[in-house]
């Protein structure tokens, strides 16, 4: 089938009237004159006219062709063919895959240099009367020529951030469908992710998907972070292992550029890493897997906030096991003389750690004063029996509990006994369910009961402010009272704002105070999904975009773009036919002009 890229021009296809038409004016009937002298010319006459109006004849239809063929060619016919390159106008999506996973190197190249190489191909192939939506990491599509495209496309590198592929073609479709051209498409280059494919309305224009080169098993830190959320005497990173790798992998944990403790995981893996902080205030660790094909995401950072020992002291009431536990921490330097906490049967201003009286007619009187003070927690009826302390998180899970006052109320619920609120939080108020003596509970006796108080002061009572986690380039909320972010480039002025955009780099960023005191940190590491690099199936794309994604080898992805439509243009071949029928009638009228002669 024949079609014409500049169809209008065919109206100048009347103008192959006019030779026909100054052929008609151009005939004379010479008048009959009887020359008796000359008759017997007639018959000769009569030939040499017949060659005439052929020779004529010949030349008119030369003529008309040599027009009929210069039209043609300006119009740009084509016809589909197995070879042709050329294509119709199109308004073509090209998503390009630079998220984090398009980092992972095979064969000695990286699946981005393989990308890269493919997007040129297809820009290779842009006609001037084609449009052009470039899509990166950010899933944003920006019009531009091949000529941009392709300057963006040599600088490109994996960006620590993760693209929604599925937001990103419906992005794409949504910016090309209005485009006056005859065809649209959208070309994904990418190493499709099956994390990456996100469900959602399905995608009225085809959808090209080349299949992406194969990529190796992959381990990565899925998430770190530092217990306590304050260290005073020591602390710990726990971090977990992802990605699909079976590999066991060296796990370090670096401070401030300093290894300070190694360990061994494999993905799906929790790991503790131990440290002894050096000095207080804010300090930078890192959580390092050994290198992989995919060196992006092998590490994690994690802010750590250095404390020193906390002060407490007690009031009244609590026994004597606490009180010396208190002591023995004092004397040993991990608590410190003062009164940031108060550990006693009643409430004190600022935080207290409040023991259940050892006067159970006084437990009226307590529940007042915690009403009094805003408190949701009450103490309810006292019961005796024999259960466990369940899982805690401070190395006291499965003690013993054999009295305990029934708790009530709303706020937070730090520890359970049978299902139970034992230990709870509102505020700066903690609340006991047990006193801390041997006939309420088998704690003051065990090996974890210095370690609990500790908990008690250092990271129950004193309310902790950890560090904010983002990801690269996500929006993230900023905590009352950070007035400002301190970046590379300088300090960025929060004002009102309580939202920002995470940045690009991974690593550590302080939050400043009104004061300029340092006042929090935020984390930005990578998205845990890059770290798996299974591939989306056809089954799966079609799911997720629609029925016209189709997941195309290189040789059908190169034979089915632009629409399949492969076409050759017949533009060249009418010019050169053009010309020999020109050469052919000037020949004709050279030879006709010559038998004229006398």
């Amino acid at each position: 089938m024949i079609g014409f890229l500049n169809p209008l021009v065919l109206l100048g296809l009347v103008l192959a009237g006019v030779p026909p038409l100054l052929h008609l004016l151009g005939r004379r009937q010479p008048p009959t004159v009887i020359f008796p002298a000359i008759q017997y010319l007639s018959a000769a006459e009569r030939e040499h006219s017949r060659r005439l109006k052929l020779r004529n004849l010949l030349l008119m239809a030369l003529r008309v062709a040599v027009i009929v063929l210069i039209v043609l060619a300006a119009a740009r016919p084509v016809v589909r063919s197995s070879t042709g390159r050329s294509h119709p106008p199109t308004a073509l999506g090209l998503i390009v895959d630079n998220s984090l996973s398009a980092g992972a190197v095979v064969g000695g190249r990286s699946v981005l240099e393989v990308l890269i190489e493919r997007a040129r191909g297809i820009l290779g192939r842009l006609s001037p009367d084609d449009r052009l939506w470039l899509v990166l990491a950010d899933g944003l599509p920006e019009r531009m020529s091949p000529e941009e495209a392709l300057g963006r496309l040599e600088s490109l590198t994996a960006r620590p951030r993760r693209l929604d592929l599925g937001a990103a073609v419906r992005a794409t479709a949504a910016a090309i469908g209005d485009a006056p051209t005859p065809y649209a498409e959208v070309v994904v280059v990418a190493d499709l992710q099956s994390t990456a494919i996100t469900a959602g309305a399905p995608v009225e224009l085809p959808v090209l998907l080349a299949e992406p080169p194969a990529v190796p098993a992959n381990a990565g830190v899925d998430s770190a972070r530092a217990e306590p959320v304050v260290w005073t005497r020591e602390g710990t990173v726990v971090a977990a292992i992802g990605g699909g790798s079976e590999r066991a992998a060296a796990v370090r944990l670096v401070i401030d550029e300093v290894e300070v403790d190694r360990t061994v995981g494999r993905a799906g893996e929790r790991v503790v890493l131990r440290a002894t902080p050096r000095r207080p205030g804010w300090t930078i660790g890192e959580v390092r897997l050994e290198p992989d094909e995919l060196r992006a995401d092998d590490r994690r950072f994690v802010a750590v906030r250095v404390a020193g020992p906390v002060g407490a002291r007690i009031s009244s009431g609590v026994g004597r096991y606490l009180r010396e536990a208190l002591e023995v921490l004092q004397e040993s330097g991990v608590l410190a003389a003062g009164s940031a906490v108060t550990l006693g049967e009643g409430l004190v201003p600022g935080a207290v750690v409040v023991v259940p009286p050892s006067d159970p007619a006084l437990v009226g009187a307590l529940n007042r004063a915690l009403a009094r003070r805003g408190v949701g927690w009450r103490l309810g009826p006292l019961r005796e029996g024999e259960w466990t302390i369940e899982e805690d998180g401070w190395g006291v899970a499965g003690t013993a509990v054999y009295r305990r006052f029934g708790l009530t109320g709303s706020g937070e619920v730090l520890t359970t006994v049978a299902g139970e609120p034992w230990l709870v939080r509102d505020g700066d108020v903690t609340l006991l369910a047990s006193r801390l003596e041997p006939e309420w509970t088998a704690l003051p006796t065990s090996a974890g009961f210095l370690p609990f108080v500790e908990a008690l002061v250092s990271r129950i009572a004193v309310r902790e402010s950890g560090a904010v986690r983002a990801v690269s380039g996500e929006p993230v909320g900023m905590p009352t009272g950070a007035t400002g972010l301190l970046l590379p480039a300088g300090e960025l002025p929060l004002g009102e704002r309580r939202g920002v955009t995470a940045p690009d780099e991974p690593g550590v960023y302080f939050l400043a105070g009104a004061g300029g005191d340092t006042v929090g940190a935020l984390e930005v590491n990578h998205d845990l999904r890059e770290s798996l690099l299974d591939r989306a199936d056809a089954a799966e794309l079609r799911a997720a975009l629609g029925d016209r994604a189709r997941l195309l080898s290189a040789g059908a992805f190169d034979r089915e773009l632009f629409g399949g439509a492969r076409r050759a243009e017949l533009t060249s071949g009418l010019l050169i036919a053009a010309v020999v029928v020109a050469l052919a009638e000037l020949l004709v009228s050279t030879a006709t002009a010559r038998t004229r002669r006398p």
